[in-house]
């Protein structure tokens, strides 16, 4: 929870310059004697942070509501999450009300992961040639998928639950390139 928080707090002025990432531009111009939004709001991050926001926020409003804290002077949601990460995280971890802990875990978890969508992009998925699923039955198509967290997994494109990590993977490729070059092992009582 803490890293997460912290993660929030050092990420959150890179997510606010993704609002305009991507857009040219950046000088208003003047028509019938109003000014114009200078740079058009990227949607995606804008949502991304709007939830990332609301989760801090509903963390930070349950503390002052139900254990009296003071909040910072500075309150932009950065600053709170990591005003949350030093001082507040063991209030949190250790309220009488069990079920706002896990609530407020999994919201500042979702804040993380909004935090990196807003950062770094959407899952995105592409096909590895020539590879399938070597389940039993199975026989589909492997892909690579980026999560939301930036972690490369791979994965059958019928089943998601047919995965393993890209570097267990990668480390499976060059033990069995190794064992061709090798020949095959013999047992211990064949030896």
């Amino acid at each position: 929870m803490i890293a997460d928080l912290r993660f929030v707090a050092a990420r959150w002025d890179d997510a606010q310059e993704a609002l305009h990432a991507g857009f040219g531009g950046g000088g208003s111009e003047r028509h019938a004697q109003r000014i114009e939004a200078p740079v058009p709001i990227n949607v995606a991050v804008s949502d991304a942070l709007l939830v990332v926001r609301d989760n801090i926020w509903s963390v930070v409003l349950r503390l002052v509501d139900d254990h009296g804290v003071q909040l910072p002077v500075y309150q932009d949601t950065g600053s709170l999450a990591e005003w949350l990460s030093r001082s507040q995280a063991v209030k949190i971890a250790g309220a009488a009300d069990k079920t706002f802990t896990k609530n407020a875990y999994w919201w500042i978890r979702d804040a993380a992961g909004w935090t990196v969508t807003a950062t770094h992009g959407s899952e995105t998925k592409v096909d590895l040639p020539d590879q399938f699923c070597k389940r039993p039955g199975c026989g589909a198509q492997l892909i690579v998928v980026e999560n939301r967290a930036g972690a490369h997994i791979v994965q059958c494109s019928s089943n998601a639950g047919h995965a393993v990590q890209w570097d267990t993977w990668t480390n499976m490729l060059k033990s069995m390139g190794a064992q061709k070059r090798r020949g095959p092992r013999l047992s211990k009582k064949l030896a």
